[in-house]
């Protein structure tokens, strides 16, 4: 059985929508496939369900058409991919009345018995890229595989769409930074990957972020980040509903990842949530039952049978067809209820994969080195000379999360500085990866106590230093610090110590 990981449902307007568009789009999508993909020559006649030419080893395409009130075609199209995979497009069209229905599946299949995960990416087929790149309609509503933009007059408009009981489809918004620079991810590249399974809309400018925000409150979209807002959208939605990717998180992931993250959780809800299109099944089964009815008076004709006969089998048949519908669902009952599952250790596996693609290529062997390595690397971060004599006093064994707790610190204060200080500084930091780990203040008793620890010279006057982020725990050899201020001016953060984790009620 093979595991669906894209699923689409359209319909194209037009009388002869199938004829005009989605006959000669399939055709060709496929044979210009065979031509460049795999050097062969195979053209698909989707009216007659002939195809031409000869197809590689392990490769089938079949056509199927069924004629009964209607005329539906079937496509089956799979071949072999990379690390014993196999790829297979399931598609299903119909012309009904002013509109033609398509369906398209894809599903990969293993054929190695290799226990290693499959390095595969999805999107779009072209076919479907192609074809929604004119207004096609998902239920009542009519969308593009085209980047939507937000204006500020259009806040209102967007809302009502975010709320619309008619929308099936989840709404993807690209938002820009506060001085103006558009989101890091790629709005077209994301609309067509997406094609047929999301709409994409891009704010254009800050002074629309905010009035969207004044509408949604913290459901909004800020500071060059991504939401997405899934189908069934209320105001007084949880926040983990809809997840928001800041532009500092996208930062810390690379933009190419950040966007591969969006597109995969999307696929897997479409691939999940995918339902067969009714209106097809029923012109393949009036054409199937016409096709048995067809050859049972053939069976009776020929008196090889009596009706009383031919009817008996049938109800076996019908029996054993039965049983195994009911054992199919039930397997299908199992497998969705396992999927949950699957999903979450795919979301945790995920997680843990984007933590991992943070990681740093410096390896410095001290914590003097670890800074004299950010010094070169990370101009978002200027330092003070203190810094050089703490970290040459820090016996901390672990220089490395050093660096590269100073190379996210680096990349936020980026991405802060494009939003002109205007973000929530702790919460991008945390989102970037340090969590739990960075402050915003000491203690009172540390202020009253030991506040000149923590105070150091900056711009010619003492400033205190109580931004934190804190690594490790214990005696000094495994616990540091980095103390640092955040100047909105120059867009950049003050680090003024970097080593053993200064005075407190615990040190």
């Amino acid at each position: 059985m093979g595991r669906l990981v894209y699923g689409c449902r359209f319909d194209v307007p037009g009388q002869g929508a199938w004829d005009t568009t989605v006959r000669s789009r399939y055709q060709r999508w496929i044979s210009e496939r065979y031509r460049k993909s795999f050097q062969t020559s195979v053209s698909p006649d989707l009216a007659t369900g002939e195809v031409s030419g000869r197809l590689p080893d392990g490769h089938l395409l079949a056509i199927r058409r069924h004629d009964a009130d209607g005329i539906a075609t079937e496509i089956e199209w799979s071949f072999p991919g990379e690390q014993g995979l196999v790829w297979r497009n399931l598609v299903r069209t119909a012309q009904i009345a002013d509109r033609c229905a398509v369906e398209h599946r894809v599903e990969i299949t293993s054929v190695e018995y290799l226990v290693t995960p499959a390095g595969y990416s999805v999107g779009a087929p072209a076919v479907v890229r192609t074809i929604c790149q004119q207004d096609v309609l998902v239920g009542d509503m009519h969308v593009r595989a085209a980047v939507y933009p937000l204006q500020a007059e259009g806040v209102d408009q967007f809302v009502g769409l975010l709320e619309a009981e008619e929308r099936r489809l989840p709404i993807v918004l690209l938002t820009p930074f506060a001085n103006g620079e558009p989101c890091d991810l790629d709005a077209r590249s994301l609309a067509d990957h997406l094609a047929g399974v999301a709409i994409v809309t891009e704010a254009d400018t800050p002074d629309t972020t905010r009035a969207l925000s004044e509408r949604l409150d913290r459901l909004g979209c800020y500071h060059g980040g991504v939401r997405i807002y899934w189908p069934g959208f209320r105001k007084g939605d949880d926040l983990r509903r809809h997840p928001l990717l800041l532009g500092s998180r996208i930062a810390m992931l690379g933009p190419e990842h950040a966007a591969r993250r969006v597109e995969r959780s999307i696929f897997s809800v479409a691939a999940f949530r995918f339902a067969p299109d009714a209106r097809i099944g029923a012109i393949i089964a009036r054409s199937e039952a016409a096709l048995r009815a067809e050859r049972a008076h053939e069976a009776v004709g020929q008196g090889d049978t009596s009706w009383e006969q031919y009817a008996l089998e049938m109800s076996d048949k019908l029996d054993t067809a039965l049983s195994e519908l009911n054992a199919l669902n039930a397997e299908n009952e199992n497998l969705r209820a396992n999927q949950s599952v699957l999903f979450a250790f795919s979301a945790q596996s995920e997680e843990q994969e984007d933590e991992d693609e943070v990681s740093v290529a410096r390896q410095p062997t001290t914590v003097s080195e670890a800074v004299e390595f950010a010094i070169e690397d990370c101009p978002r971060l200027l330092f003070l000379d203190s810094c050089r004599s703490s970290a040459e006093a820090s016996p901390f064994k672990r220089p490395g999360e050093v660096y590269e707790a100073l190379s996210m610190m680096n990349k936020v204060a980026e991405v802060w500085g494009r939003n002109q200080g205007g973000a929530d500084l702790r919460q991008m930091l945390k989102e970037a990866g340090l969590g739990k780990r960075v402050s915003n203040f000491i203690s009172q008793t540390s202020k009253g106590k030991w506040g000149a620890d923590y105070t150091f010279t900056y711009d010619g006057e003492p400033r205190l230093f109580e931004w934190h982020v804190t690594l490790g725990a214990g005696a000094a050899d495994t616990c540091a610090s980095i103390h640092f201020l955040p100047d909105q001016a120059r867009g950049k953060l003050i680090v003024a110590h970097v080593g053993r984790h200064l005075t407190n009620t615990r040190s």
